[in-house]
């Protein structure tokens, strides 16, 4: 046994003053009577009863000794080795995935609120309060990765704030990354117990082998364990029963296969129960609702199916479930059909109908015409420039394409020229070349055959060393492209006006590859998200400089960024700081829509997320703000989180839920038990008092 304050210990020194003032006599006072027959009888009473007098006073004194020596150990606050040896340390894991926001105990007739989570942080309160004052605790929560709410403590305030900050998500749930920590951490412990509060739906292969392992070994009492990590007792309890569930697992935009300017949208929904359930899925485009699909589903069955023909304006697309069941999260679905942009393409040419014609054909493009005359006299900025039987003097940046330009009669002089054309050197003409190779694999030629196109007028040339060809002759390339930083070029040496190329097929195929090549575009961009992941977005590095065009000299604030707000479902909001021109955002916590809002704004020092939100309103009344916004759908769609029955095999490993009730005698600290046995002393001595002052 050993003290924590010991120098308490010297309060002994208070029992000499006691014992002082039991010994010391009282001098008795002479008093003259007028006889002494009465005081010799009650001389010879006292007398018969002295011992028992005398036994009285001493009981007294040894109790009031024990009770000071009961306050001065209490002081002293002793500490016993097989107590101490006897602590826990307990790493309390509670999952937060989106399966345990599911009704505890689901009855379509009488509907609850209480969640599998609300369940598992009760239990885990009751836990907290059944922790010996020895024992400690650390809490962690978990959906796919670990958070650790508090280290090891027995306060219990602390653990019980701890709980409470959890907070239901609608992130997949992935116990092995928590699991994996606590066994780390447990590792470092004497007394190390885990306890898991899930409903266990679902659980790897790995950690559900570390689970039976562990469990397995507790049980083997009459083993001796060696390994420190064998001693690790696990606690593995289950929230929530088994419920019928039915909900949307797939909910993704993706380009038509019909129409290249529309979009589809695939909708996946899953009866994850034993029974056969009807229900109807209806769809929301902008918050207005345009479809209603009923269906039947078998226990077990999965449908899927595409909707498409939407806006070309873009918008939120939303799908809801309309049925009654467990888990209200995945009956909600959310989408985004992004804007489509048109592609502005400017064709340079006297004419040729076959270019015009395939060009103006594509919904995707928005194209305009010039003559050579008109392109020199003030070249027009598109997107795509298509030079037909054409060689300007300068091009800039951009992508653009040569059809069968003609030699130079005075080529430019890099050296002088800033934007000079692409040096190629043209040779003599080839009479009905043959294409005998080309690069299949390219984005330009992919679906392209080539074979026996009977080309009339074609010339040599000699591409650029930085050039890739993709088709040629026995004679020369015939189509080659040149990549630089800021400029694209795609060089065709052949005339299609005296070929048969722009009657075959792969004419406007080669011609919209080329585009969306220029463009690197060959999907659509999708903006999507599963819940728990993070959110990453390239911002345009000069938005930052557009107030500073047309200065001479600018001094930027040091502390002046670019700030990126998020809305997020709930009316959340979030102000997010670009670093290298690209924002990082983690939240994704729960599912719906994201909106992505730019401003620009001095960030200061030391400021809370509400006084940045407070400025951010201040800055949309008063200043002139960039209103550019992009909206991300962020779902949970995951088949497996829609079953929420128990995992295989662990069944078998669940402990009760009261397995940590605390039924030991040393519950509370040894002070306290020695103070409550100085009350019960002074109750007694004051008994003994109060008799000895009646006799």
């Amino acid at each position: 046994m050993n003290f924590l304050t010991p120098t308490s210990l010297f309060l002994f020194g208070i029992a000499i003053p006691i014992i002082a003032l039991y010994i010391l006599k009282l001098r008795r006072r002479r008093e003259p009577v007028s006889t002494l027959m009465f005081w010799e009888q009650l001389f010879k009473e006292r007398q018969t009863t002295s011992l028992f007098q005398k036994l009285k006073h001493l009981l007294s004194l040894l109790l009031q000794l024990l009770f000071l020596a009961l306050l001065v150990f209490a002081v002293a606050r002793p500490q016993f080795a097989f107590i101490t040896k006897s602590a826990r340390q307990l790493i309390l894991i509670i999952d937060h995935s989106a399966s345990m926001n599911a009704v505890l105990n689901f009855d379509p007739d009488n509907p609850s609120s209480e969640s599998r989570l609300d369940s598992a942080k009760q239990q885990a309160l009751e836990m907290v309060k059944g922790l010996r004052f020895m024992d400690e605790m650390s809490v962690i929560s978990c959906n796919t990765r670990p958070v650790i709410h508090t280290p090891f403590t027995n306060h219990q305030k602390t653990l019980r704030e701890a709980i409470a900050s959890i907070k239901p998500t609608d992130v997949k749930t992935d116990l092995k990354s928590a699991v994996d920590l606590a066994f780390e951490v447990a590792q470092t412990k004497p007394n190390p117990e885990i306890v898991i509060l899930s409903d266990f739906q679902s659980v790897s292969e790995e950690t559900l082998e570390k689970f039976q392992k562990s469990i397995q070994q507790n049980a083997a009492e009459e083993e001796e364990i060696q390994d420190q990590k064998e001693k690790i007792k696990l606690h593995l309890i289950r929230v929530g029963e088994d419920s019928d569930n039915v909900g949307i697992t797939q909910f993704r935009v993706r380009k038509s296969i019909v129409n290249a300017f529309d979009y589809e949208t695939l909708l996946t929904v899953v009866n994850a129960s034993n029974k056969e359930k009807k229900c109807s899925v209806e769809l929301y485009f902008n918050e207005s609702l345009f479809d209603v699909r009923p269906y039947t589903l078998a226990p077990g069955e999965k449908k899927s199916e595409i909707f498409s023909n939407f806006t070309f304006e873009g918008g939120e697309l939303k799908a809801v479930l309309d049925v009654t069941d467990a888990l209200p999260t995945d009956n909600v679905a959310y989408a985004t059909l992004p804007k489509r942009e048109l592609i502005s393409v400017l064709l340079v040419t006297n004419e040729n109908p076959f270019l015009q014609k395939v060009l103006s054909v594509d919904e995707k493009l928005n194209l305009s015409i010039m003559t050579p005359a008109e392109y020199e006299a003030g070249a027009k900025d598109a997107q795509v420039v298509v030079f037909d039987r054409f060689n300007p003097t300068t091009i800039g940046d951009g992508n653009y394409m040569f059809i069968y330009p003609p030699k130079a009669t005075d080529p430019p002089n890099d050296e002088d020229q800033t934007n000079p054309v692409a040096t190629w050197n043209i040779g003599e003409a080839l009479e009905t070349p043959i294409i005998t190779d080309w690069e299949r694999t390219h984005p330009i030629l992919r679906h392209v055959h080539l074979e026996n196109v009977l080309i009339g007028e074609a010339y040599e040339v000699t591409p650029p060393s930085t050039a890739q060809i993709l088709a040629r002759s026995f004679e020369s390339p015939v189509l080659f492209v040149d990549v630089t930083p800021k400029r694209k070029i795609v060089f065709a040496a052949i005339n299609i006006l005296e070929s048969d190329l722009p009657l075959r097929i792969a004419f406007p195929v080669i011609i919209a590859n080329t585009i969306q090549w220029f463009q690197q575009s060959e999907g659509i961009q999708e903006y999507h998200l599963h819940t728990g992941e993070v959110l990453r977005y390239k911002v345009d590095s000069q938005t930052n400089s557009d107030t500073q065009t047309n200065q001479e000299e600018v001094t930027p604030s040091e502390n002046s960024q670019k700030i990126l707000k998020v809305n997020g479902p709930g009316e959340k909001s979030w102000d997010v700081t670009v670093e290298n021109d690209e924002i990082l955002f983690d939240q994704t916590l729960h599912a719906g829509f994201y909106e992505l809002t730019f401003s620009d704004k001095p960030a200061a020092d030391n400021e809370d997320e509400t006084t940045i939100n407070s400025e951010n309103e201040s800055t949309n009344d008063n200043e002139e703000v960039n209103d550019q916004k992009q909206v991300w759908a962020v779902n949970l769609a995951s088949e497996i989180e829609s079953n929420i029955g128990i995992a295989e095999g662990i069944e078998d490993l669940l402990a009760e839920a009261d397995v940590l009730g605390s039924g030991s005698f040393f519950r509370y600290p040894p002070w306290i038990y020695l103070v409550f046995l100085a009350v019960i002393l002074s109750v007694v001595e004051w008994f003994l008092y109060q008799r000895r002052k009646i006799d």
